[in-house]
C-alpha cells in the first residue's frame, strides 16, 4: 500500500487584454503550442517537450514571461511524469526567474511544491519538505484553498512513507478541511489516502468505509485516474484481509481500465506479483516480477529495484534455481548498502577479464593431468565457498531473527510503558481540572449567596435612611452610594457568571460562548464575532466546560494583551471533528517565548486533558488558533 503524489499543474489565465496586436498574436501563437503540447504529454512525451521548447524559445524572442515560464514548468511535469527526476529539477529551477520577474506568486508557489514532489519521488525527505513547506507558506498568503488543499495531500505522503501515521492524518485532514464540494475527484482521492492510513494502521473496517466513498465518486465520474485509484484501494483492502483472489481482481482490472502514472503502474506490478508469490502461484509472480524490475530501471526507482531483485531471489529458490536466486540475492545486498560506481565495475570487469585470460592460456600450456587437477580443486573450491556462504547466511538470518524477537518484545514494553504514563497524566488532567471547576462553583456561590446578599442588605439599610430627612449634601452622598452598591453587585453577578456559567447545563455549549461573546460586545472591550457551522453535537458536559474555558482564557489573553480592536471566534462541526478558530488584529508576540506563560499553559493542559490539537500562527497583523477535536475520543461524564 502506497500514497501517491498528484503533481499540481498551473491554471493560470492567460491575459490578453490592453497589449499592442502583435503582442496578442505573439502570446495567442504561445498558448496554441503548451494547448499543442498538452494533448501529447501522456501519448508521446518527447513530442511534448520538443513543443514545449518551441514555445519557451518563441517566448524568450518576444519578451512573454508568461508564457516562458509555463514552457518551463509544464517540461519539467513531463519529466517528472517519465521518471526523470534530475531533468525535472532542471526546469523547475529554470523556471522560477520568469515568475520572480513578474511578480507571480502563485507560480512560485507552484514551483516549490512541484520541487518537492519530485525530491519526494527521489527518496530526499529533507528536500522535500523543506520545498513544500515554502510552497505552502506562499498559498497561505494568497488564500488559494484549492492548491492548499492538494499540497497537504501531497506534504502527508512523505509522512506515510517515513510511518508516522499522526502527521499524516493530521496534513489529509488538513486537505480535506480546505477542499470544496465541487472538488468531488480530490476529495474522492483524500477519502481514498485515508483509507490506506487507517489499513496500516490495522483498522481494516474504518478504511473500506473510506473506500466505498472513492468507489461511489468513481462510478459517477469519467475521471480514468480516479477509477484507477478506487479499483486500487479496493484490492489494497481485500489483500488486507487475505482474499488474494479478489485483491488481484480489482487490481488487474485497475491497471486494465484506468490510466495510472508509470510509478503507480510499477508499485502495482509489485504488489501482483507479491500475491501470486503468496498464492504459489510462481509463473504469475516471476512474469509481473521482471516487469517491475523494468519499470524501476527506467525511472531509476531504486527501492522498488531493491525488493523486487529480493523477491526474484525468493521465486528462484522456490523454483529449485539456487543459482539465480544467489544471484539476485547478492544484486539485492548490493543495491541494498549503495549502488556502486559505474567506473568501479568496469575496473572490476577488465581485471576478472584478464585474469580468465591469463588462467586460460596458462592452462592451454599445462599437460591434461594437471587440467583435471585443476579443475577437481576448483570445483571442491566453489563447493567450499558455496556452503560457507549458505552457512553464514544462515547464521545471519538466524541472528536477525533473535534481534527482531527481542526488539519487538522491547517496543511492546515501552508502549505500555508509553501507554500507562499517559494514561496517568490524563487522570492528574482530569482531578486537577475538576479541582479546578469545584473551586470556581465554590467562589461562584459564596459571591453570588455570600457578598453578594450582604451588598443587598446593606443596600436595604441605606435606602431606609432617604426617608430620615436628611440635608441635600448628605442625600446626594446617599443616592452615589446606592448607585456603587448596585454597581459592585452587577460586577459580582458578571464574575459570578463567568466562573460558573450555568447556561451550559441549560443550553448547551454554542449557546454559551455566544451569549460570552455578546457580553464581551457589550463591554466594548472589543469588537467579538461569533460564528459556528454545521450540526452542534451533544457533547458531554465536562468537555464543554474545559472547552468554554479555552475560550474564555483566549479571549481574555485577546482582551489584555493583545492590542486588538476585533476578533472572531468560529466553531465548526464537521463530521466527528469540531475545529475551533479564534484569531485577532492585536499586535501578536513570539511564540517561542510566550510559551511558559501561565495562561498558554492553562489552555495547553486543557487540550491535552480533549486529545485535541492546537495549532498557534502570530505575526505583527494578528494571530490565528487552530484547535481540531476528535469527538470520538471525548468521554462521557
Amino acid at each position: 500500500m502506497k500514497i501517491y503524489v498528484a503533481l499540481l499543474l498551473l491554471t493560470t489565465m492567460w491575459a490578453m487584454t490592453s497589449v499592442p496586436a502583435r503582442a496578442q498574436k505573439d502570446s495567442a501563437r504561445i498558448k496554441e503550442l503548451l494547448d499543442k503540447a498538452y494533448v501529447f504529454e501522456v501519448s508521446e512525451p518527447r513530442k511534448a517537450l520538443k513543443i514545449y521548447q518551441d514555445a519557451y524559445q518563441l517566448s524568450l524572442k518576444e519578451k512573454y514571461e508568461l508564457g516562458a515560464f509555463k514552457s518551463m514548468q509544464y517540461s519539467g511535469i513531463v519529466h517528472n511524469d517519465i521518471g526523470n527526476y534530475d531533468s525535472a529539477l532542471y526546469y523547475y529551477q529554470k523556471s522560477k526567474p520568469h515568475s520572480e520577474r513578474m511578480g507571480y506568486k502563485r507560480g512560485q508557489a507552484q514551483t516549490f511544491i512541484n520541487i518537492g514532489n519530485t525530491y519526494q519521488f527521489k527518496g530526499d525527505y529533507e528536500l522535500a519538505v523543506s520545498n513544500y513547506l515554502s510552497g505552502l507558506k506562499i498559498f497561505e498568503t494568497l488564500k488559494d484553498s484549492a492548491a492548499l488543499s492538494q499540497s497537504y495531500q501531497n506534504f502527508s505522503a512523505i509522512y506515510a512513507t517515513i510511518k508516522n501515521p499522526k502527521l499524516e492524518v493530521f496534513y489529509l485532514k488538513k486537505a480535506i478541511q480546505y477542499s470544496s464540494p465541487a472538488q468531488t475527484a480530490q476529495i474522492a482521492e483524500l477519502y481514498g489516502d485515508v483509507g490506506l492510513t487507517l489499513l496500516r494502521q490495522n483498522k481494516p473496517d474504518e478504511a473500506l468505509i473510506n473506500f466505498n466513498k472513492t468507489a461511489k465518486s468513481a462510478e459517477n465520474s469519467t475521471d480514468m485516474h480516479l477509477q484507477f485509484i478506487a479499483k486500487r484501494n479496493l484490492g489494497d483492502y481485500y489483500s488486507y484481509i487475505k482474499q488474494f483472489n479478489k485483491a488481484i481482481g480489482y487490481y488487474e482490472t485497475a491497471n486494465r481500465i484506468g490510466e495510472p502514472t508509470i510509478i503507480e503502474k510499477n508499485d502495482l506490478m509489485y504488489i501482483l506479483s507479491g500475491l501470486y508469490l503468496e498464492m504459489k502461484n510462481y509463473a504469475k509472480a516471476l512474469d509481473y516480477t521482471q516487469q517491475t524490475i523494468a519499470l524501476a530501471r527506467q525511472i531509476k526507482a531504486r527501492e522498488i529495484l531493491f525488493k523486487a531483485y529480493k523477491r526474484l531471489a525468493v521465486i528462484y529458490d522456490n523454483t529449485n534455481q539456487p543459482a539465480k536466486a544467489f544471484k539476485f540475492l547478492a544484486l539485492s545486498d548490493n543495491l541494498k548498502d549503495s549502488v556502486m560506481d559505474e567506473n568501479y565495475l568496469k575496473q572490476i570487469s577488465l581485471i576478472q577479464t584478464q585474469y580468465e585470460t591469463e588462467k586460460k592460456d596458462k592452462s592451454i600450456a599445462e599437460q591434461q593431468s594437471q587440467i583435471k587437477k585443476t579443475e577437481i580443486e576448483l570445483l571442491k573450491k566453489e563447493n567450499q565457498t558455496t556452503i560457507s556462504l549458505i552457512v553464514i547466511l544462515l547464521l545471519v538470518i538466524l541472528s536477525f531473527g533473535i534481534w527482531l524477537f527481542f526488539s519487538q518484545r522491547q517496543r511492546r514494553k515501552n508502549k505500555e510503558i508509553l501507554s500507562l504514563k499517559q494514561q496517568q497524566e490524563i487522570a492528574q488532567l482530569e482531578a486537577l481540572i475538576d479541582g479546578e471547576e469545584k473551586e470556581r462553583r465554590r467562589i461562584a456561590q459564596e459571591l453570588h449567596d455570600g457578598i453578594n446578599g450582604d451588598l443587598a442588605a446593606i443596600k436595604y439599610r441605606l435606602s431606609s435612611l432617604e426617608d430620615a430627612g436628611l440635608v441635600l449634601d448628605d442625600q446626594e452622598n446617599l443616592k452615589k452610594a446606592i448607585e456603587m452598591i448596585d454597581s459592585s453587585c452587577t460586577q459580582i453577578r458578571s464574575i459570578s457568571h463567568n466562573l460558573m456559567p450555568s447556561s451550559i447545563v441549560d443550553f448547551g455549549l454554542v449557546e454559551t460562548v455566544r451569549e460570552y461573546c455578546a457580553r464581551i460586545n457589550q463591554s466594548q472591550a472589543l469588537s467579538l464575532d461569533f460564528q459556528y457551522f454545521g450540526n452542534p453535537a451533544v457533547l458531554p458536559k465536562k468537555a464543554e466546560t474545559v472547552i468554554y474555558r479555552i475560550i474564555q482564557e483566549l479571549i481574555n489573553n485577546i482582551t489584555r494583551h493583545a492590542g486588538a480592536t476585533t476578533a472572531m471566534v468560529q466553531m465548526n462541526f464537521h463530521e466527528n471533528e469540531l475545529f475551533i478558530t479564534v484569531e485577532d488584529n492585536g499586535k501578536g508576540f513570539d511564540t517561542l517565548v510566550v510559551q511558559k506563560g501561565l495562561g498558554l499553559k492553562n489552555i495547553r493542559s486543557r487540550i491535552e486533558f480533549l486529545n485535541a490539537q492546537l495549532d498557534i500562527t502570530s505575526t505583527e497583523k494578528g494571530t490565528f488558533f487552530n484547535i481540531t477535536i476528535d469527538l470520538n475520543t471525548l468521554k462521557d461524564d
